[in-house]
């Protein structure tokens, strides 16, 4: 935890207003030799701050050591800076223009630039003249500069003084020549130390010094600031050398960390908008980081800040242990939540080897109220376990099992098992197999094939251990156990948006169909008849993984290369997807969309939730990777639909027959109401203006498709059946 202190400049201090540390620190600086932009700074500083009285004796004092030492340059700078703050130029220019011309009076451009910027003897006033002359003396060869406007960062190739022009080279390799008197209005000077000055110089050398010194980082862009600046700031400031979206959320959160843990550093708000400062004193780490706790908005955030102890490894000791007293003391109040208390109590117990008291009570509490009637329905603890919001205290809770239920806790743990949540299956189904009780999960296996749906995550688990070997008869059929996982994948498939653990569950059930020389899903399909195989390709057209659905195919077009070929009927029918130009250019402007903006924004989503604390148990940036595979699945759907499509307008609409492209006026048989649709494409509900826009797949039109005029239908409608009597067709006309 310990390290050196910050370089507490003189441009903090006087920002800070800390103006008996200023002159002991003034002391010090004027004993060194080097650059003295942090001087310059601090003069600015106390300008505006309205304290320059008390720097001119100062200046005046440090001019005449720094004249002495062969330093009139600096002088005259340190001088002008005084006299641009406030300084009063009776006082000051006499000083000004004799360091002047004792520094640069033998340089070929030093009459040139005192002409142009008006630096003469006499002048009334030469604050302004000074002002541009500094300006000009900085543009020196080799001298970084950056264009607001656009170009960037460059650095000054040479000075034409009989044309007063600067050649600039900029990093983008364009370079050209510009009038001195434009080149001070349009450049600012960089430091050689501004990240946008090393990123000029190194760029690939910065970005590697960040990433492995982000503290160090950080102290540059905080002591540019003046000793404190925020979250956006920082951001920015990382921008400027190639560290944005993901890798700054990843810097970020690093950095913050560090500083946090620093005791030259002080850290308050959120990792989205904090504000970070330099200390003027050590701070006491422990102290600082049982004030961040007390100060935590209840155990969970306090949790979060407790678990970041640890990332990277080697976490301070008394750091650990004042977090663990105060996680012990917050999981004791009633008014938290319990999920969050015994979130914070199993990290109690890893660390400490021992469960909390108060944690088995309030357990053996909750496993003492009544059990539900149903027992397919989940009891209290084990609701409990599936409230839990990380997956790694999903699984240490097993460790608590023996200690609720006794020695014989798989038997009793054995009926629970479907409701076990998901980060329990793997050390809960391993318990199982080191105890030589396969027969057990065998039993729960068989008994989940019939209701899929259920434990989907216990479900695929037992499936990767016991399909690697034919079953017995008591199970189901191979074909029937296909029907069970295409059921289960339907639904997760449906009900995976804004559900990280459907994802999870999703993702590896594709891989266990899917993956592998041998796919699980060909093995129990071989050798299907062609009605298993048709049911299995209904549940793939009701929505699946793409990979699924390839498979799925695949299997159908061995058993019969014709299988999907059937009867040639009209042109709506099949797999295209008939929809107007309009439509059309809709379902592709959310495609593009999808690319250009919503991508890009969950990237940065990403990347800021990365910074909020350990990935294993930060629930945001869970939420946010799942947004960003639904957001990629949703554009691969798309992209294959829009594959798929063809326009309405380029079919030749028939006149007396509902199909796509028609607009259908019908009338319901029983109360005798007359309705006319317009039948368009899945995609053209916005964009047709007149009647009521129905696509030819919704279950109304479907059941219209194919009917002409005095035609009567049944529809079968999610509302209950509708009688009807179709009265007129007419064809849409299309721009």
């Amino acid at each position: 935890m310990a390290g050196a202190p910050p370089n507490m400049t003189l441009s903090i201090l006087a920002f800070r207003d800390k103006w008996q540390e200023f002159d002991e620190a003034w002391k010090t600086r004027m004993g060194e030799e080097g650059p003295i932009d942090d001087i310059l700074t601090a003069i600015k500083i106390a300008g505006d701050k309205k304290r320059i009285a008390r720097l001119v004796p100062m200046v005046k004092e440090a001019a005449e050591l720094f004249e002495a030492g062969d330093r009139s340059a600096d002088a005259a700078r340190m001088v002008g800076a005084t006299l641009i703050a406030g300084g009063n130029p009776p006082e000051l220019t006499p000083d000004l223009m004799r360091l002047a011309d004792a520094a640069w009076s033998k340089e070929d451009w030093y009459a040139p630039f005192c002409e142009l910027a008006g630096l003469v003897e006499g002048a009334p006033d030469l604050r302004t003249p000074w002002k541009k002359f500094a300006k000009m003396l900085a543009f020196q060869p080799k001298t970084l500069v950056f264009h607001p406007g656009g170009w960037g960062a460059g650095e000054v190739q040479g000075l034409n003084v009989a044309k007063l022009e600067l050649h600039v080279k900029f990093a983008t390799g364009m370079q050209d020549h510009f009038p001195m008197n434009a080149a001070i209005d349009i450049f600012d000077c960089l430091r050689e130390n501004e990240l946008k000055g090393l990123h000029f110089r190194d760029g690939d050398g910065i970005r590697k010094h960040a990433k492995k010194e982000p503290l160090d980082v950080l102290r540059t862009i905080v002591e540019h600031h003046h000793g404190k600046t925020t979250t956006n700031a920082i951001r920015n400031a990382l921008m400027q050398i190639g560290i944005e979206g993901s890798a700054w959320s990843a810097w970020w959160r690093k950095a913050r960390k560090l500083a946090e843990n620093s005791e030259w550093f002080d850290v308050n708000g959120t990792p989205a908008k904090s504000s970070v400062a330099l200390l003027l004193d050590a701070k006491d780490p422990t102290e600082a980081f049982r004030r961040q706790l007390l100060h935590a908005n209840g155990v969970g955030e306090a949790l979060g800040k407790v678990r970041d102890l640890f990332v990277g490894g080697n976490p301070d000791a008394a750091l650990v242990e004042i977090g663990l007293e105060e996680l012990e003391r917050l999981a004791a109040l009633e008014t938290e939540a319990l999920p969050e208390r015994l979130a914070a109590w199993l990290l109690l117990r890893e660390h400490r080897g021992e469960t909390p008291e108060l944690c088995l009570q309030v357990l053996n509490e909750v496993l003492a109220g009544p059990a539900p009637p149903d027992p397919s329905i989940a009891g209290s603890l084990w609701e409990l376990f599936q409230a839990l919001p990380g997956a790694k205290d999903q699984e240490r809770t097993v460790v608590l099992l023996p200690e609720l239920f006794g020695e014989n806790w798989l038997d009793e743990v054995l009926p629970h098992l479907q409701h076990a949540a998901a980060g329990m299956v793997r050390p809960l189904v391993d318990a199982y197999l080191q105890a030589k009780r396969d027969e057990d999960l065998k039993g729960v296996y068989n008994a989940l094939l019939s209701r899929p749906l259920r434990a989907a995550a216990l479900l695929a688990r037992l499936a990767a251990q016991f399909e690697t070997e034919p079953l017995d008869d008591t199970f189901p059929t191979p074909p029937q156990r296909a029907q069970a996982f295409l059921s289960l994948a339907n639904h997760l498939h449906r009900q995976r948006r804004g559900n990280a653990h459907f994802t999870r569950v999703c993702a590896r059930l594709t891989d266990q169909l899917t993956g592998g020389a041998d796919p699980l899903l060909r093995r129990l399909l071989s050798g299907s008849e062609s009605a298993a195989l048709r049911a299995a390709s209904l549940l793939c057209q009701r929505g699946v993984d793409p990979e699924v659905d390839h498979l799925v195919t695949e299997i159908c077009l061995e058993f019969d290369r014709h299988f999907f070929a059937g009867q040639h009927g009209p042109f709506w029918e099949g797999d295209t997807i008939w929809v107007t130009k309009a439509g059309l250019e809709a379902r592709s402007g959310e495609l593009k969309e999808l690319r250009e903006v919503k991508i890009p924004a969950n990237e940065d989503a990403i990347g800021l939730a990365a910074s909020y604390g350990d990935l294993s148990e930060n629930a945001e940036w869970e939420a946010a990777m799942e947004e960003q595979r639904n957001l990629t699945r949703r554009a691969m759907e798309i992209e294959a639909e829009l594959r798929n499509a063809d326009l309405i307008e380029n079919v030749a609409i028939p006149e007396d027959t509902v199909c796509p492209g028609t607009r259908v006026t019908y009338r319901e048989t029983v109360s005798g109401q007359v309705l006319p649709v317009a039948i368009l494409g899945p995609w053209d509900g916005d964009t047709y203006q007149g009647d009521q826009v129905v696509s030819y797949r919704a279950p109304l039109a479907a059941g219209l498709l194919g009917l002409g005029i005095g035609d009567n239908a049944v529809l079968d409608l999610p509302s209950g059946e509708l009688k009807v009597e179709v009265t007129e067709i007419t064809p849409l006309e299309m721009a």
